[in-house]
């Protein structure tokens, strides 16, 4: 009962919470209307916000090692501050703010409490670290399906009041998550001076394991946003014409998937000899899922549903596998330096995709480009295996 309470609890309350970032879309277009911006220059807080996200996670990994109640302070007060500040924003029609507010400040603050509870879950389940790492990290994809419910009960609201309403109830729960949050007991008093001072980021960027570790995550997770910009376009070209209700359940289901990737990857990379393998799975599996495109464009549905759960299948294995290879010591450091990646990843993933099937014309060209980083990824988890095996010997 006291790893449920102390553990699951308060990472699930923490986790749904911060993955409102991640329901930006529901904002987009009346923060667009309200301010008179146009919806591109509106959606660049959101890429602004994941990688302030990464950066968050990257350069505030070492208070959440020396104190998961302070860290988890700050990270919940530029959460909060962030929906405050996008609220202001849009009662001045102010982009500047705008991009101060819920890219900087909320990024921040999501990135800090992303990577509080995944330690602490590792801590409490040592035997499943994937499984325990999975439970916030699908929270936190769960907080976008909250938060859109949420936005549509609100009905007919200004997005500034459903702002401020937001924060109203976030503010508790992300209370009740930091009251109820703890290590156990075992290493709740232990000293961190020594590992907090013999830790160096700039040892990471001669370290051939993380950079690797790194170049996956910032591959697989810029794969899977190169997808969103043109998920609903792949579907209602020619080729394809899904109908209107099937486009919707499909782009509906993704977060289902992702979720569902995460859990099935996580419980597996706690069960095989290997935890890479799980990378080398989620590489493979990838390209074999985007090949039956070129032959039959009418699975492009499938494909988007089951790369939604790939891509989440990273995020949930990669800090068991940087346990098992660094040790617990100082894991949320190295963990939040990775996803770093994942800030890269935000500024260009959408980008990148935009600007390929312009060059090209044809969306075909993207799962091209798809299939090839995949395929970098494929040769990237196989020498992450070779360097791990031999650091063991």
């Amino acid at each position: 009962m006291k790893r449920v309470l102390h553990s699951i609890a308060p990472a699930i309350l923490l986790a749904i919470s911060v993955g409102q970032i991640y329901a930006f879309t529901n904002f987009a277009t009346p923060i667009a209307q309200t301010i008179g911006a146009t919806k591109a220059n509106v959606q660049f807080a959101f890429s602004l916000g994941i990688f302030f996200l990464g950066m968050g996670a990257a350069f505030f990994g070492k208070i959440v090692e020396k104190n998961i109640k302070v860290a988890s302070i700050i990270g919940t007060s530029l959460f909060l501050f962030g929906l405050c500040s996008t609220a202001l924003a849009v009662h001045l029609t102010s982009i500047l703010l705008l991009y101060i507010g819920y890219g900087v400040l909320l990024g921040l603050g999501t990135g800090i409490i992303y990577i509080v509870p995944v330690k602490t879950m590792m801590l409490w389940y040592p035997n499943n670290k994937a499984l325990a790492a999975a439970v916030p990290i699908v929270s936190f994809g769960l907080g976008a399906t909250l938060s859109t419910l949420i936005f549509h009960i609100m009905g007919d609201w200004s997005i500034c009041h459903k702002l401020l309403t937001f924060v109203v109830f976030y503010l508790p729960i992300m209370v009740i998550g930091i009251c109820l949050l703890q290590k156990p007991l075992v290493f709740a008093n232990v000293s961190v001076a020594h590992s907090y001072s013999s830790f160096k980021y700039k040892a990471l960027l001669h370290d051939t394991y993380f950079i690797r570790a790194w170049l996956f995550m910032l591959i697989n997770i810029s794969c899977g946003l190169m997808l969103i910009p043109l998920a609903k376009q792949m579907m209602v070209v020619k080729e394809v014409d899904y109908s209107v209700g099937t486009v919707a359940w499909i782009v509906g289901m993704c977060g289902v998937f992702n979720g569902a990737g995460r859990l099935i990857f996580a419980w597996m990379s706690d069960k095989i000899i290997d935890r890479i393998d799980a990378l080398f799975l989620i590489s493979i599996s990838s390209i074999a899922v985007l090949i039956g495109n070129f032959n039959c464009p009418q699975v492009i549905g499938f494909s988007l549903l089951m790369i939604n759960a790939l891509y989440g299948a990273g995020f949930a294995v990669i800090p068991g596998i940087l346990a098992e290879h660094y040790g617990m010591e100082n894991i949320s450091k190295i963990h939040g330096a990775v996803l770093s990646a994942w800030g890269i990843a935000g500024l260009i993933g959408n980008q990148v995709a935009i600007f390929t099937e312009s060059l090209f014309g044809s969306q075909v060209s993207v799962i091209i480009l798809l299939c090839l980083l995949y395929g970098v990824n494929v040769i990237n988890s196989l020498r992450l295996k070779q360097i791990h095996q031999s650091h063991k010997i």
